[in-house]
Parts: structure tokens; sequence; C-alpha cells
């Protein structure tokens, strides 16, 4: 073991062989002394991992008030849920928390939705006995009798599909191994459907085949895929009225290809979109495209085009980009129903077909919205909606009568009114304005001694928007709770997510770390009070952030992250995110993914002094490898001084954290949270 000297107080960690590899790229040399750490497999890294395990498992389990804690977030976490309807011919499929169990389970009604006398489809709970099996993906077909399935271990997301027969209850005998994040395009009559498969490992490469039921996958007919480059990734859909195939190529987060034929048709595919500066989503209508587009119109607008000619440049404009970011449309008892971002809260609007707006569905507060139609002839949709202090409810809305009626609402056991909600927009470094929401106890005092949970993600066009804080430990212990909408999401639109990708990637950070100046000088807390967290993406933001600006915060959760941005690209699926972060083979991309790479840019700041850092990743992580979190920790726990610990956490057993059963996702959120708490000084 070795004892290191904190800023604060000594530590002791694992020992941690030093075995440095030099690498010279474009002229620059680097130096990196725990490569060997990459090797997950070697025995001597699983005895480290096992190690850091133990120290991090004893020290946070051990603090006083763990095990309230635990039951705490346990007692939370048994909130019922559903979630809204999807609607086959007259089968409702839809989802359904009891509040115990590890999963949700599906479950369907017959000829309208009936929550009480819905009958239980599938359980993943029964998958198996510890809940390491999970649901992935379902898809009925069209009639809703049959539907694709698939099943993954431990959170790794690798799925295996399967087929359930709805009316008999049993599984028929196809399966497909490596169907990891398919898509799916069932034939009308059931016979087949078509999907693709994983033809990579685990360099995702998929490729679309054609899948005749009873048959053995290994015959199934090749469709498309085959020579596109390694970041283009194919999907297979078919349009709701059973008329067309759809085949979308998308080039990363900023860009797709679009081609269609008709379902039942062995011609060739005809071009909607190609090689166009824009993403394009669809759906058939009558004799008409209607077509999602960013393409000249970053804030997004709908356009349609005859099919019998779909020529995008001649498109006839049904909504105009607006100042608002158009989200989603669908139809409805011969309405045209569309749902906006407007500042990061939704919005949801009636319109005729040719898109004059007839009025707008009243929701409840500035939150977040979705929803689903029952078929295109009638009028009632269903709305999931949500605010930070509005808990989750589901609506039916009959488009053509205006009648809404609830269906569902979570129940809650505390007074939302004990606290308020603020919405900013402060400005970042270069004078952009950023939205942040703030959120406290009515009665907190602006002294600038409260604790602070900063939040964000900025990337990937995911916006940051509304949803039920519930009973959050953190506010009921007087924290403030603030959520910063940075670029390189899709808040205002395309352009908002571009100022936040590749080279512009900097913005994002410099827009986290305005935040958190915002919140010091305007008395909400101050560094020794401050926390941030961020998972994914959203590891990569605070990774950056407290290397960048090591002064601001005291202590850092950072999960599932992406932290050495030289060999990112190097591991499993992540080639796929060079569309969005740049390529570090190129010497134009190098040179700013070098300059903020947090585990690069840390040897720049040896001087300073850092955050507590709790490094959280997943042993089965299928998305971001688990070396970017442990290369940063054992760097970070032998070469700087900290405020407090620097803390690993590599979960056996779990992903990058889609499938997690219940008691490991309450372990999770008990470990980060008593981590926070215990840095800022905060009692349990």
């Amino acid at each position: 073991m070795l004892e290191v000297l904190m800023a604060v107080f000594t530590f002791v960690y694992p020992q941690t062989k030093n075995q440095p590899v030099v690498d010279t790229l474009f002229g620059v040399e680097i130096k990196d002394p725990y490569r060997w750490l990459e090797n997950v497999d070697d025995p001597e890294v699983k005895k480290w991992v096992e190690e850091q395990n133990n120290l991090t498992l004893k020290t946070l389990k051990n603090l006083k008030g763990f095990r309230k804690l635990y039951r705490e977030i346990d007692k939370t976490s048994r909130r019922k849920w559903i979630s809204v309807p999807s609607v086959f011919e007259d089968i409702y499929f839809f989802e359904k928390y009891d509040g115990k169990s590890n999963h949700s389970v599906v479950y369907m009604s017959k000829g309208k939705w009936d929550i009480k006398r819905a009958k239980k489809i599938i359980d993943p709970n029964k998958f198996s006995k510890d809940g390491l099996v999970a649901l992935d993906f379902f898809y009925p077909s069209y009639d809703g009798k049959l539907i694709v399935l698939g099943k993954s271990y431990g959170g790794s997301e690798n799925s295996i599909l399967y087929i359930f027969d709805v009316e008999k209850g049993i599984y028929l005998p196809d399966s497909i191994p490596d169907t990891k994040w398919t898509s799916i395009a069932w034939l009308p009559d059931k016979s087949g459907f078509y999907y693709t498969r994983n033809t990579g490992s685990d360099k995702f490469l998929p490729r679309v085949y054609f899948h005749k039921l009873g048959d053995d996958y290994k015959n199934d007919k090749y469709i498309f895929g085959e020579g596109l480059p390694e970041t283009w990734i194919p999907s297979i859909s078919a349009t709701r009225d059973k008329r067309f195939l759809i085949l979308s190529i998308e080039k990363g987060w900023s860009s797709n290809d679009l081609y269609f034929k008709k379902i039942d048709s062995e011609g060739d595919w005809q071009k909607i979109a190609e090689n166009l500066d824009g993403t394009f989503t669809l759906a058939s209508y009558g004799d008409y495209f209607y077509i999602l587009t960013n393409y000249k119109a970053p804030r997004y607008r709908l356009i349609r085009v005859p099919i019998e000619n779909p020529d995008i440049e001649k498109a006839q404009e049904i909504i105009p980009q607006n100042q608002w970011v158009l989200e989603n449309f669908s139809f409805a008892g011969g309405k045209l129903i569309f749902r906006v971002t407007d500042s990061t809260f939704t919005r949801i609007f009636v319109a005729d077909l040719n898109g004059k707006i007839e009025y707008e569905i009243p929701l409840s507060d500035r939150g977040s919205a979705y929803f689903t139609i029952e078929n295109y002839e009638s009028p009632v949709i269903y709305i999931s909606f949500q605010s930070f202090r509005y808990p989750p409810v589901i609506f039916s809305f009959n488009v053509n009568t205006k009648e809404m009626k609830k269906i569902w609402q979570l129940k809650v056991d505390f007074n939302v009114d004990d606290y308020v909600q603020e919405f900013v927009m402060y400005p970042s470094k270069d004078g952009t304005l950023v939205p942040m929401y703030i959120i406290h106890k009515k009665d907190m005092k602006m002294d600038g001694n409260n604790p602070a949970l900063l939040t964000g993600y900025g990337g990937f066009a995911v916006g940051m928007s509304p949803h039920f804080l519930g009973e959050n430990p953190y506010l009921k212990r007087g924290f403030v709770y603030a959520i910063a909408c940075l670029r390189g999401g899709n808040e205002f639109g395309e352009e908002w997510h571009r100022q936040g990708m590749r080279d512009k990637k900097q913005n994002v950070f410099d827009d986290f770390i305005s935040a958190a100046e915002y919140l010091i000088q305007k008395g909400f807390t101050n560094p020794e009070k401050l926390a941030i967290s961020g998972g994914s993406n959203g590891g990569l933001l605070v990774g950056a952030a407290m290397t960048q600006r090591p002064d601001l915060f005291r202590a850092v959760y950072c999960g599932v992250p992406l932290l050495d941005m030289i060999r990112y690209h190097k591991f499993g699926v992540a080639h796929l995110w060079i569309p969005e972060y740049g390529n570090p083979d190129n010497p134009e991309d190098f040179k700013y993914l070098y300059d903020y790479s947090p585990y690069h840019r840390i040897d720049r700041n040896l001087d300073k002094v850092f955050p507590a850092v709790f490094f959280h990743t997943a042993e089965f992580d299928g998305r971001v490898h688990p070396m970017h979190a442990m290369k940063m920790a054992a760097k970070m726990q032998n070469m700087v001084k900290t405020k407090g610990p620097i803390l690993l956490y590599v979960e056996p057993q779990a992903g990058h954290g889609a499938g997690k059963p219940r008691k490991k996702a309450i372990e999770d959120r008990t470990l980060s949270t008593i981590f926070i708490l215990w840095q800022l000084g905060v009692k349990i």
C-alpha cells in the first residue's frame, strides 16, 4: 500500500506501478504511466481493481449514516410508475413498475387501455434470479401478436434476440445473437422481419438482414451495410401504415441519409435525402411523406413531399422554423400533433394537416412532456408530463373535443411547495447566455454557505429538460441543486449542438465553469461547498471542469466517463463518437483533443490542489471503456495533491447503466450521495 499526502489529510491507496509508455504524436511527446491498466483481463489489473473496490466500499460504507441513507433511497425508489402505451391495432402495450422488483414489466390490454385489468406479458424479473439479465428492447408486430425482444446480461447491452408469441404466451424457437441496439421492421403478415445485427464484435458494425420466422439466423438474407465507413450506422424501420420500409444511415449526430421502398417490393432503395447537411425522420400519411428535418433550418421544420416524387429541394414547408425547437410530430383524428422545446421546456400543439396551428394543449408547468397516439384515425392521444416540482402524470387527450382525463399520477409524500425553482440565463466565457435551473428550499439564505450540486451534460444533441426530483436526498438537506443546459445539447437546435462539438467542445466546459462561477457570485454557495456530478459524456464534462478549474470545486462524482481523449476511439464502440468529438489520429483534431483531455490536462497542473473525486465505472460497460476512470484515478492518487480522497469503483456485473437491477441501483446512488455529503460536511 502506498501512503499519499493529501492537502487536508493522509489517505492510503493500493500500490500502483508506474510503467510509462511514451508516444510521439504529431510532434508531441506524451507519457502514459498507466497504460498497463487498459488490459482489464490481465490478472495484475484485476487484482488492482479488486483492491481499489475494497478500499472504496470500505471507506464509503463505513461512514456514519450510510445505512440510514440507503434506507432513505430504498424507500424513495419504491415508487410505482407506468409508461404511456404503444398501440398496435387494438392492443395496448405499456410498462409498469410495482415499486419492489428489479425491473419494470410489460403489460398488455386489448380493445382499450385498461391499466387495472391489463395482462402481464413479459416479466424481466423472471429472466434471472439475481436480476442481472435485463430486457433491452421489444418490438411488437403490426397486430401486436408477436414481439421481437432482446435480453442481455450485466448491463452489457450485448443482446440476444428472441420472439415471443403473445396469444400463446410462449417463445418461438428462433434466436439471434449480436443484436446490440438493433432496429426492427416487421412484415405486415408477420412472416419475418428486417433487423440489424452487429458484425464487428466489440467494434460495433451493424448490418441489415432479413429473418424469416423458423429459419436459422445464419441463413438470414443480407440486405445492406457492407463497405460503409466505421462511424456510419444503418438502421431499418417500417412506416406505421404498413406501406414502406425506411433505411436510415446515421453519420453521427448531425446528419443522416434516408431511403425507402415499398415493404412488399424486391426493388431498389429510392433516395429521399442523401449527402445533405441535416437530419431527417419520416412518417407517411396519405399521399405524402412528412419529414422532420434541420436541413436549412437548425431549429427544425416539418416538410412534406409527394411519395411519387420525394424531392427534398421541392418540398412543401408545413411548419417553418420558429423560435422554438421542433422535436416530434404525429397524426391523430385528422390533425397534426407536434411537440416543441421552448427554452428547455415542452409545448404541444394541434394543427391542421397544412400546419396551421389551431390551439396549444395546456400543461401544468414548465416541464417535459411526451405523447403517443392510438392510430392516425383516433382523436385520442396520451401525454406523459413532469417538471422538477410536478410529479409525473399521464393524461388522455381528445384532439377534437379537447377533453383531458388524468389516468395516473405518481404519489408523493412531501410538499413540493417547500421548494422554489429558478430559471436563469447566465453569461458564459464568450458572452453566450446559457440556461440553468436552480432548485432549493424556500427559506434558504443567500449567504454563500449553502452546499450545492451542479450537473450537466452538453453533447450529442441531448438536452437537459425538467424532470421530477422527488424526495431528493440533496434538496431535503438544504442543497442548492443546479442543472446547466450547456452547448452541445439541443436546447436551441442544431446550432447549439454544433457550438459544443468537435473543435468547439471547449465551449461546453466554459459554460459549465461559468455556471459554477454564477452560483458562487450570486451567493448560492462557495467553492468549499460546491460539488459537481456527471455521467458518460457528463463524466468527461466534470473531468474537464475539475482539471481546468480545480479551485472551483470541493468534490466530484465522475460516472462511466471518457477521460483519455487521445485513445478513446481505440476501445469498443467508441469509434462511433468520432463524429461528435473528432479523430485523435487527425492532426487538427488531435490539437484540441489533447488540449482538453482530462487525463493529459492534469499533467499541466501538478502544482494545483484538486477536489476529492469518486470515479465510478463498470466491468461490462459496452459504451465507455473502464480504462478511462481507472487510469485517471491512478494518476490522481499518485501524482497530485487533493482536498479529499480519490476513490475508484469498477462495479462488477454492471454496464453503462441500462438494465441495472434495483438493488444495485440503490447501492450506486447511496455511494455517490454519501461521498458528496461527506466531502461537503453535510450530516446524513
